[in-house]
Protein backbone atom coordinates (compact mmCIF):
# COMPACT_ATOMS: atom_id res chain seq x y z
CA UNK A 1 0.00 0.00 0.00
CA UNK A 2 1.17 3.60 -0.72
CA UNK A 3 1.10 6.24 2.01
CA UNK A 4 1.91 9.92 2.04
CA UNK A 5 5.35 10.85 3.28
CA UNK A 6 3.91 12.52 6.38
CA UNK A 7 1.48 9.69 7.17
CA UNK A 8 2.05 6.78 9.53
CA UNK A 9 1.40 3.30 8.07
CA UNK A 10 -0.43 0.79 10.32
CA UNK A 11 0.61 -2.88 10.51
CA UNK A 12 -0.03 -5.88 12.82
CA UNK A 13 2.54 -8.56 13.63
CA UNK A 14 1.80 -11.92 15.34
CA UNK A 15 4.32 -13.62 17.67
CA UNK A 16 4.45 -17.39 18.28
CA UNK A 17 4.98 -18.98 21.69
CA UNK A 18 8.74 -18.90 20.93
CA UNK A 19 8.50 -15.13 20.30
CA UNK A 20 9.05 -15.41 16.56
CA UNK A 21 7.06 -13.35 14.07
CA UNK A 22 4.77 -15.86 12.30
CA UNK A 23 2.32 -13.51 10.56
CA UNK A 24 2.57 -9.98 9.12
CA UNK A 25 -0.50 -7.99 8.04
CA UNK A 26 -1.20 -4.43 7.06
CA UNK A 27 -3.95 -2.95 9.19
CA UNK A 28 -6.62 -3.24 6.47
CA UNK A 29 -6.00 -6.99 6.20
CA UNK A 30 -6.19 -7.41 9.99
CA UNK A 31 -9.43 -5.40 10.10
CA UNK A 32 -10.91 -7.73 7.45
CA UNK A 33 -10.22 -10.71 9.74
CA UNK A 34 -11.79 -8.84 12.70
CA UNK A 35 -14.89 -7.95 10.64
CA UNK A 36 -15.34 -11.59 9.55
CA UNK A 37 -14.57 -11.10 5.86
CA UNK A 38 -11.39 -13.18 5.48
CA UNK A 39 -10.41 -15.92 7.99
CA UNK A 40 -6.81 -16.57 9.00
CA UNK A 41 -7.10 -20.37 8.83
CA UNK A 42 -3.47 -20.96 9.85
CA UNK A 43 -4.12 -19.14 13.17
CA UNK A 44 -7.36 -20.99 14.07
CA UNK A 45 -7.84 -21.97 17.76
CA UNK A 46 -4.75 -20.04 18.89
CA UNK A 47 -4.19 -17.28 21.43
CA UNK A 48 -1.23 -15.13 20.37
CA UNK A 49 0.77 -12.07 21.34
CA UNK A 50 0.26 -9.37 18.69
CA UNK A 51 1.71 -5.88 18.13
CA UNK A 52 0.08 -2.96 16.32
CA UNK A 53 2.78 -0.56 15.06
CA UNK A 54 2.71 2.76 13.26
CA UNK A 55 5.61 3.22 10.81
CA UNK A 56 7.01 6.47 9.41
CA UNK A 57 8.44 7.05 5.94
CA UNK A 58 11.93 6.02 7.13
CA UNK A 59 10.52 2.61 8.14
CA UNK A 60 11.07 3.34 11.82
CA UNK A 61 8.52 2.42 14.48
CA UNK A 62 6.82 5.46 15.98
CA UNK A 63 4.12 3.80 18.12
CA UNK A 64 3.67 0.19 19.30
CA UNK A 65 0.66 -1.38 21.06
CA UNK A 66 1.31 -4.87 22.52
CA UNK A 67 -2.07 -6.66 22.74
CA UNK A 68 -3.40 -10.22 23.08
CA UNK A 69 -5.68 -11.72 20.43
CA UNK A 70 -7.53 -15.04 20.23
CA UNK A 71 -8.71 -16.70 17.02
CA UNK A 72 -11.76 -18.96 16.74
CA UNK A 73 -11.88 -22.41 15.15
CA UNK A 74 -12.85 -20.77 11.83
CA UNK A 75 -9.83 -18.45 11.85
CA UNK A 76 -11.68 -15.23 12.78
CA UNK A 77 -10.82 -12.96 15.70
CA UNK A 78 -12.87 -13.82 18.80
CA UNK A 79 -16.09 -11.83 19.09
CA UNK A 80 -15.02 -10.52 22.54
CA UNK A 81 -12.16 -8.57 20.93
CA UNK A 82 -12.87 -4.85 21.31
CA UNK A 83 -9.54 -3.04 21.49
CA UNK A 84 -9.38 0.55 20.13
CA UNK A 85 -5.88 0.22 18.69
CA UNK A 86 -5.71 3.73 17.20
CA UNK A 87 -6.92 5.27 20.47
CA UNK A 88 -4.27 3.32 22.39
CA UNK A 89 -1.58 4.42 19.89
CA UNK A 90 -2.59 8.06 20.48
CA UNK A 91 -2.35 7.62 24.28
CA UNK A 92 1.04 5.93 24.60
CA UNK A 93 3.85 6.48 27.10
CA UNK A 94 7.46 7.21 26.16
CA UNK A 95 9.44 4.09 25.28
CA UNK A 96 12.96 3.23 24.06
CA UNK A 97 14.66 4.86 21.05
CA UNK A 98 14.62 2.63 17.95
CA UNK A 99 16.21 5.11 15.51
CA UNK A 100 13.80 8.07 15.31
CA UNK A 101 13.65 9.10 18.93
CA UNK A 102 11.68 7.48 21.77
CA UNK A 103 8.72 5.49 20.48
CA UNK A 104 5.17 5.63 21.89
CA UNK A 105 4.62 2.46 23.91
CA UNK A 106 1.38 0.84 25.13
CA UNK A 107 1.69 -2.46 27.05
CA UNK A 108 0.51 -3.93 30.33
CA UNK A 109 2.98 -1.84 32.35
CA UNK A 110 2.81 1.28 30.13
CA UNK A 111 -0.85 1.99 29.45
CA UNK A 112 -2.51 5.39 29.74
CA UNK A 113 -5.96 3.75 29.54
CA UNK A 114 -5.91 1.63 32.70
CA UNK A 115 -9.10 -0.27 31.77
CA UNK A 116 -7.31 -1.70 28.71
CA UNK A 117 -4.19 -2.89 30.57
CA UNK A 118 -5.49 -6.47 31.26
CA UNK A 119 -5.85 -7.03 27.49
CA UNK A 120 -2.22 -6.05 26.80
CA UNK A 121 1.01 -7.99 27.33
CA UNK A 122 4.45 -7.04 28.57
CA UNK A 123 7.46 -7.13 26.17
CA UNK A 124 11.08 -7.38 27.27
CA UNK A 125 12.19 -3.79 28.02
CA UNK A 126 15.67 -4.72 29.18
CA UNK A 127 18.84 -3.60 27.44
CA UNK A 128 18.52 -6.29 24.77
CA UNK A 129 14.99 -5.14 23.83
CA UNK A 130 14.42 -8.52 22.14
CA UNK A 131 10.82 -8.12 20.86
CA UNK A 132 11.34 -4.48 19.89
CA UNK A 133 14.56 -5.28 18.00
CA UNK A 134 12.81 -8.13 16.19
CA UNK A 135 9.98 -5.76 15.23
CA UNK A 136 12.45 -3.13 14.01
CA UNK A 137 14.17 -5.68 11.74
CA UNK A 138 10.83 -7.01 10.42
CA UNK A 139 9.60 -3.50 9.63
CA UNK A 140 12.77 -2.75 7.68
CA UNK A 141 12.38 -5.99 5.65
CA UNK A 142 8.89 -4.70 4.70
CA UNK A 143 7.40 -7.99 3.48
CA UNK A 144 3.89 -6.49 3.46
CA UNK A 145 4.92 -3.94 0.80
CA UNK A 146 4.32 -0.64 2.59
CA UNK A 147 5.44 2.31 0.41
CA UNK A 148 5.60 6.06 0.95
CA UNK A 149 5.35 8.70 -1.78
CA UNK A 150 8.32 11.09 -1.86
CA UNK A 151 6.82 14.59 -1.73
CA UNK A 152 9.64 16.35 0.23
CA UNK A 153 12.67 18.30 -1.01
CA UNK A 154 16.18 18.24 0.46
CA UNK A 155 17.27 21.31 2.44
CA UNK A 156 18.90 24.02 0.33
CA UNK A 157 17.16 22.91 -2.92
CA UNK A 158 14.60 25.38 -4.24
CA UNK A 159 11.50 24.60 -6.25
CA UNK A 160 12.52 25.92 -9.65
CA UNK A 161 9.55 24.98 -11.80
CA UNK A 162 5.84 25.09 -11.13
CA UNK A 163 5.20 21.88 -13.19
CA UNK A 164 7.19 19.90 -10.56
CA UNK A 165 4.74 21.01 -7.88
CA UNK A 166 1.78 20.02 -10.05
CA UNK A 167 3.36 16.63 -10.72
CA UNK A 168 3.80 15.99 -7.00
CA UNK A 169 0.17 16.95 -6.32
CA UNK A 170 -0.94 14.64 -9.12
CA UNK A 171 1.18 11.77 -7.77
CA UNK A 172 -0.32 12.25 -4.33
CA UNK A 173 -3.83 12.28 -5.77
CA UNK A 174 -3.17 9.15 -7.82
CA UNK A 175 -1.67 7.40 -4.77
CA UNK A 176 -4.72 8.24 -2.66
CA UNK A 177 -7.06 7.11 -5.44
CA UNK A 178 -5.20 3.82 -5.88
CA UNK A 179 -5.27 3.17 -2.14
CA UNK A 180 -9.04 3.75 -1.95
CA UNK A 181 -9.61 1.56 -5.02
CA UNK A 182 -7.48 -1.19 -3.50
CA UNK A 183 -9.41 -1.07 -0.21
CA UNK A 184 -12.74 -1.15 -2.08
CA UNK A 185 -11.71 -4.09 -4.27
CA UNK A 186 -10.33 -6.00 -1.27
CA UNK A 187 -13.61 -5.62 0.66
CA UNK A 188 -15.66 -6.64 -2.38
CA UNK A 189 -13.55 -9.78 -2.86
CA UNK A 190 -13.78 -10.62 0.84
CA UNK A 191 -17.57 -10.13 0.79
CA UNK A 192 -17.90 -12.37 -2.27
CA UNK A 193 -15.70 -15.04 -0.69
CA UNK A 194 -17.74 -14.94 2.51
CA UNK A 195 -21.02 -15.31 0.56
CA UNK A 196 -19.64 -18.25 -1.43
CA UNK A 197 -18.45 -19.90 1.78
CA UNK A 198 -21.90 -19.40 3.31
CA UNK A 199 -23.53 -21.09 0.28
CA UNK A 200 -21.10 -24.01 0.50
CA UNK A 201 -21.86 -24.37 4.20
CA UNK A 202 -25.61 -24.40 3.54
CA UNK A 203 -25.21 -27.03 0.80
CA UNK A 204 -23.03 -29.19 3.05
CA UNK A 205 -25.59 -28.98 5.87
CA UNK A 206 -28.36 -29.90 3.44
CA UNK A 207 -26.40 -32.94 2.19
CA UNK A 208 -25.64 -34.03 5.75
CA UNK A 209 -29.29 -33.74 6.78
CA UNK A 210 -30.33 -35.75 3.71
CA UNK A 211 -27.83 -38.50 4.52
CA UNK A 212 -28.92 -38.61 8.16
CA UNK A 213 -32.60 -38.71 7.14
CA UNK A 214 -31.98 -41.62 4.75
CA UNK A 215 -30.01 -43.50 7.41
CA UNK A 216 -32.75 -42.87 10.00
CA UNK A 217 -35.44 -44.16 7.63
CA UNK A 218 -33.43 -47.30 6.90
CA UNK A 219 -32.92 -48.15 10.56
CA UNK A 220 -36.51 -47.25 11.45
CA UNK A 221 -37.63 -49.75 8.80
CA UNK A 222 -35.42 -52.47 10.29
CA UNK A 223 -36.71 -51.73 13.80
CA UNK A 224 -40.32 -51.92 12.55
CA UNK A 225 -39.56 -55.29 10.93
CA UNK A 226 -38.12 -56.70 14.17
CA UNK A 227 -41.05 -55.33 16.15
CA UNK A 228 -43.49 -57.06 13.76
CA UNK A 229 -41.62 -60.36 14.15
CA UNK A 230 -41.59 -59.95 17.91
CA UNK A 231 -45.32 -59.21 17.94
CA UNK A 232 -46.01 -62.32 15.84
CA UNK A 233 -43.95 -64.51 18.16
CA UNK A 234 -45.70 -63.06 21.21
CA UNK A 235 -49.05 -63.84 19.58
CA UNK A 236 -48.02 -67.45 18.86
CA UNK A 237 -46.69 -67.81 22.41
CA UNK A 238 -50.04 -66.65 23.78
CA UNK A 239 -51.83 -69.21 21.59
CA UNK A 240 -49.59 -71.99 22.93
CA UNK A 241 -50.27 -70.87 26.49
CA UNK A 242 -54.02 -70.97 25.81
CA UNK A 243 -53.74 -74.51 24.38
CA UNK A 244 -51.67 -75.57 27.37
CA UNK A 245 -54.37 -74.22 29.71
CA UNK A 246 -57.04 -76.14 27.78
CA UNK A 247 -55.01 -79.38 28.02
CA UNK A 248 -54.53 -78.84 31.75
CA UNK A 249 -58.29 -78.43 32.17
CA UNK A 250 -58.86 -81.60 30.11
CA UNK A 251 -56.43 -83.58 32.29
CA UNK A 252 -58.12 -82.35 35.46
CA UNK A 253 -61.53 -83.35 34.05
CA UNK A 254 -60.30 -86.81 33.06
CA UNK A 255 -58.79 -87.32 36.51
CA UNK A 256 -62.05 -86.38 38.20
CA UNK A 257 -63.97 -88.69 35.86
CA UNK A 258 -61.62 -91.63 36.60
CA UNK A 259 -61.93 -90.96 40.32
CA UNK A 260 -65.72 -91.08 40.02
CA UNK A 261 -65.62 -94.39 38.12
CA UNK A 262 -63.28 -95.85 40.72
CA UNK A 263 -65.63 -94.95 43.55
CA UNK A 264 -68.62 -96.35 41.64
CA UNK A 265 -67.03 -99.74 40.91
CA UNK A 266 -65.61 -99.97 44.43
CA UNK A 267 -69.11 -99.60 45.78
CA UNK A 268 -70.40 -102.30 43.43
CA UNK A 269 -67.66 -104.69 44.50
CA UNK A 270 -68.50 -104.22 48.15
CA UNK A 271 -72.09 -105.17 47.45
CA UNK A 272 -71.14 -108.42 45.71
CA UNK A 273 -71.17 -111.41 48.06
CA UNK A 274 -69.99 -114.10 45.67
CA UNK A 275 -66.56 -115.62 46.34
CA UNK A 276 -65.34 -114.57 42.92
CA UNK A 277 -65.79 -110.96 43.90
CA UNK A 278 -62.23 -110.75 45.21
CA UNK A 279 -60.76 -111.90 41.86
CA UNK A 280 -63.01 -109.61 39.85
CA UNK A 281 -62.09 -106.71 42.13
CA UNK A 282 -58.39 -107.45 41.72
CA UNK A 283 -58.68 -107.66 37.95
CA UNK A 284 -60.74 -104.51 37.82
CA UNK A 285 -58.27 -102.62 39.97
CA UNK A 286 -55.43 -103.77 37.74
CA UNK A 287 -57.23 -102.78 34.53
CA UNK A 288 -58.29 -99.48 36.01
CA UNK A 289 -54.76 -98.74 37.18
CA UNK A 290 -53.30 -99.52 33.74
CA UNK A 291 -55.93 -97.34 32.01
CA UNK A 292 -55.23 -94.46 34.38
CA UNK A 293 -51.48 -94.82 33.89
CA UNK A 294 -51.84 -94.88 30.10
CA UNK A 295 -54.06 -91.81 30.10
CA UNK A 296 -51.80 -90.01 32.56
CA UNK A 297 -48.66 -90.89 30.56
CA UNK A 298 -50.21 -89.62 27.34
CA UNK A 299 -51.31 -86.38 28.92
CA UNK A 300 -47.90 -85.91 30.59
CA UNK A 301 -46.21 -86.39 27.21
CA UNK A 302 -48.49 -83.79 25.67
CA UNK A 303 -47.88 -81.42 28.57
CA UNK A 304 -44.11 -81.92 28.36
CA UNK A 305 -44.16 -81.22 24.62
CA UNK A 306 -46.06 -77.99 25.23
CA UNK A 307 -43.64 -76.96 27.95
CA UNK A 308 -40.70 -77.55 25.58
CA UNK A 309 -42.41 -75.51 22.89
CA UNK A 310 -43.09 -72.69 25.36
CA UNK A 311 -39.46 -72.76 26.53
CA UNK A 312 -38.28 -72.56 22.92
CA UNK A 313 -40.63 -69.65 22.25
CA UNK A 314 -39.35 -67.85 25.35
CA UNK A 315 -35.75 -68.33 24.20
CA UNK A 316 -36.64 -66.96 20.75
CA UNK A 317 -38.43 -64.01 22.28
CA UNK A 318 -35.46 -63.20 24.56
CA UNK A 319 -33.03 -63.48 21.66
CA UNK A 320 -35.15 -61.20 19.49
CA UNK A 321 -35.41 -58.67 22.33
CA UNK A 322 -31.62 -58.73 22.75
CA UNK A 323 -31.14 -58.35 18.97
CA UNK A 324 -33.60 -55.44 18.98
CA UNK A 325 -31.75 -53.72 21.88
CA UNK A 326 -28.40 -54.24 20.12
CA UNK A 327 -29.81 -52.86 16.89
CA UNK A 328 -31.17 -49.79 18.67
CA UNK A 329 -27.82 -49.22 20.40
CA UNK A 330 -25.96 -49.67 17.09
CA UNK A 331 -28.41 -47.32 15.41
CA UNK A 332 -27.91 -44.70 18.11
CA UNK A 333 -24.11 -45.09 18.06
CA UNK A 334 -24.03 -45.06 14.27
CA UNK A 335 -26.20 -41.97 14.12
CA UNK A 336 -24.03 -40.23 16.72
CA UNK A 337 -20.67 -41.34 15.29
CA UNK A 338 -21.58 -40.74 11.68
CA UNK A 339 -22.81 -37.26 12.50
CA UNK A 340 -19.72 -36.43 14.61
CA UNK A 341 -17.34 -37.78 11.95
CA UNK A 342 -19.09 -35.84 9.21
CA UNK A 343 -19.15 -32.66 11.28
CA UNK A 344 -15.47 -33.09 12.20
CA UNK A 345 -14.52 -33.52 8.53
CA UNK A 346 -16.54 -30.46 7.60
CA UNK A 347 -14.85 -28.50 10.40
CA UNK A 348 -11.37 -29.61 9.23
CA UNK A 349 -12.22 -28.36 5.73
CA UNK A 350 -13.01 -24.89 7.05
CA UNK A 351 -16.79 -25.24 7.11
CA UNK A 352 -18.63 -23.66 10.06
CA UNK A 353 -22.27 -23.67 11.08
CA UNK A 354 -23.82 -20.26 11.53
CA UNK A 355 -27.49 -19.53 12.20
CA UNK A 356 -29.27 -16.24 12.49
CA UNK A 357 -31.88 -15.99 15.24
CA UNK A 358 -33.89 -12.92 16.29
CA UNK A 359 -32.56 -11.42 19.46
CA UNK A 360 -29.25 -13.36 19.27
CA UNK A 361 -28.01 -12.42 15.79
CA UNK A 362 -25.55 -14.70 14.04
CA UNK A 363 -24.64 -17.68 16.24
CA UNK A 364 -21.68 -19.91 15.41
CA UNK A 365 -22.64 -23.45 16.50
CA UNK A 366 -19.86 -25.60 17.99
CA UNK A 367 -19.86 -29.22 16.81
CA UNK A 368 -20.82 -30.55 20.24
CA UNK A 369 -23.94 -28.32 20.45
CA UNK A 370 -25.43 -28.91 16.95
CA UNK A 371 -27.56 -31.89 18.05
CA UNK A 372 -28.89 -29.92 21.07
CA UNK A 373 -29.73 -26.99 18.77
CA UNK A 374 -31.54 -29.28 16.29
CA UNK A 375 -33.61 -30.87 19.09
CA UNK A 376 -34.96 -27.50 20.32
CA UNK A 377 -33.69 -24.37 18.53
CA UNK A 378 -35.93 -22.04 20.58
CA UNK A 379 -34.61 -23.36 23.92
CA UNK A 380 -31.01 -23.11 22.65
CA UNK A 381 -31.42 -19.48 21.49
CA UNK A 382 -33.26 -18.58 24.72
CA UNK A 383 -30.31 -19.95 26.70
CA UNK A 384 -27.87 -17.88 24.61
CA UNK A 385 -30.01 -14.78 25.35
CA UNK A 386 -30.03 -15.58 29.12
CA UNK A 387 -33.83 -15.86 29.27
CA UNK A 388 -36.30 -18.71 29.70
CA UNK A 389 -37.89 -20.45 26.74
CA UNK A 390 -41.37 -19.12 27.63
CA UNK A 391 -39.98 -15.58 27.97
CA UNK A 392 -38.23 -15.87 24.59
CA UNK A 393 -41.44 -17.14 22.90
CA UNK A 394 -43.38 -14.19 24.36
CA UNK A 395 -40.72 -11.74 23.11
CA UNK A 396 -40.62 -13.46 19.69
CA UNK A 397 -44.39 -13.01 19.26
CA UNK A 398 -43.97 -9.32 20.19
CA UNK A 399 -40.93 -8.99 17.86
CA UNK A 400 -42.81 -10.29 14.81
CA UNK A 401 -46.06 -8.39 15.55
CA UNK A 402 -45.36 -5.37 17.83
CA UNK A 403 -48.90 -4.47 18.84
CA UNK A 404 -50.65 -3.95 22.19
CA UNK A 405 -51.84 -7.28 23.61
CA UNK A 406 -54.16 -5.77 26.24
CA UNK A 407 -57.86 -6.69 26.32
CA UNK A 408 -60.47 -4.66 28.20
CA UNK A 409 -63.16 -5.99 30.54
CA UNK A 410 -65.50 -6.73 27.62
CA UNK A 411 -62.83 -8.85 25.89
CA UNK A 412 -62.02 -6.35 23.12
CA UNK A 413 -58.45 -6.51 21.82
CA UNK A 414 -56.49 -3.21 21.73
CA UNK A 415 -54.04 -4.01 18.84
CA UNK A 416 -52.42 -0.57 18.73
CA UNK A 417 -48.90 -0.42 17.19
CA UNK A 418 -46.15 -0.12 19.78
CA UNK A 419 -42.36 0.22 19.72
CA UNK A 420 -40.51 -3.03 19.17
CA UNK A 421 -38.12 -4.21 21.91
CA UNK A 422 -35.03 -5.48 20.08
CA UNK A 423 -33.52 -7.55 22.91
CA UNK A 424 -35.27 -10.43 24.75
CA UNK A 425 -33.48 -9.49 27.97
CA UNK A 426 -35.07 -6.00 27.87
CA UNK A 427 -38.58 -7.36 27.27
CA UNK A 428 -41.02 -7.37 30.21
CA UNK A 429 -44.22 -9.37 29.77
CA UNK A 430 -47.27 -7.21 30.47
CA UNK A 431 -45.26 -3.98 30.10
CA UNK A 432 -43.27 -4.06 26.84
CA UNK A 433 -46.22 -5.56 24.92
CA UNK A 434 -48.70 -2.84 26.01
CA UNK A 435 -49.35 0.56 24.51
CA UNK A 436 -48.62 3.73 26.47
CA UNK A 437 -52.27 4.17 27.52
CA UNK A 438 -52.71 0.69 28.99
CA UNK A 439 -49.22 0.69 30.46
CA UNK A 440 -50.14 3.71 32.60
CA UNK A 441 -53.29 2.02 33.85
CA UNK A 442 -51.40 -1.02 35.14
CA UNK A 443 -49.53 -1.32 38.39
CA UNK A 444 -45.74 -1.37 38.16
CA UNK A 445 -44.25 -4.84 37.86
CA UNK A 446 -40.85 -6.11 38.84
CA UNK A 447 -38.78 -7.88 36.19
CA UNK A 448 -37.95 -11.33 37.51
CA UNK A 449 -34.37 -12.52 37.28
CA UNK A 450 -33.87 -15.09 34.54
CA UNK A 451 -37.20 -14.25 32.84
Amino acid sequence: MIFDEHDLAGAVYMFSEDMEVIREMNFAEFQAVVDGYAPAVDLANRSLHAVFVEINCHYHIRNAVFFNVRFTSEGFVDSNYALPLFELSQNTMPGPDLGSGPIGLACSSHCALKSMAPMLWQPDLSEKLSELRILADVVVRNRIAIHFSDTSNSSGIRMEREPDISRQVMERSISESLRKEYDKELREQLTKAFQEQHLRDAEAVKMREGALSEMRQRYDSRIDEYQMRLSELQKRLQEERDRNAMLTETIDGQAKKIEGLREYFALKLEQMEAPESDGISANYEEDLKMAVEDATSELKDLLQMREVEILYRNEQENKLNEDLDDLRAQNKALMSNSGDVLLSRMLENGISFVTFQPGAGHITLPVGEISRYMENPVAYVAERCDVSEAHYNAWLEHYHVPICQTTNDSGEFCGENISRVESPADFVVGESDCCHKHRKSKKPRLKLAGS
